[in-house]
């Protein structure tokens, strides 16, 4: 077996232990996990520790929202968008942030799908339309 395969092997398994309660990465798992690693160093350990970093990630973003918008109340754009059942706020973390980028509107972002509705992506739009 490569270098590589026992890295993905083991940072995979090191992913698995630090996953908590409804599927959620445990931080106070992924300490332990840490403090174990940097007591016990294995070979390749910069490598593993990089590949776990990524799993952790990459797992995180499947259930955390972030929700940028302009003008209007953040909370109020969350609401709207449980009540029409595109995110469930229980099962999400949520995080909102005034972004001025976006002319107004919103920008919605759950795991590697991004939903926008924005008078700048709309202006966008009709750019892309028209050249």
């Amino acid at each position: 077996m490569s270098s590589s395969n026992k890295v993905l092997k083991v940072a995979q398994l090191l992913l698995n232990q630090s996953i908590g309660e409804k599927g959620r990465i445990d931080s106070e798992k992924v300490s332990a996990i840490l403090n174990e690693l940097r007591e016990n160093p294995p070979s390749n350990h910069v490598e593993i520790l990089r590949r776990f970093g990524f799993l952790v990630r990459r797992h995180m973003s499947s259930y955390q929202v972030n929700l940028e918008f302009k003008g209007g109340d953040g909370s109020e754009i969350t609401n709207s968008l449980c009540k029409k059942n595109l995110i469930d706020e229980n099962a999400n973390d949520v995080q909102a942030v005034d972004c001025p980028s976006l002319i107004a509107g919103f920008r919605v972002k759950i795991g590697d799908d991004v939903y926008e509705d924005s008078i700048a992506n709309r202006l966008n739009n009709v750019r892309k339309a028209l050249l």
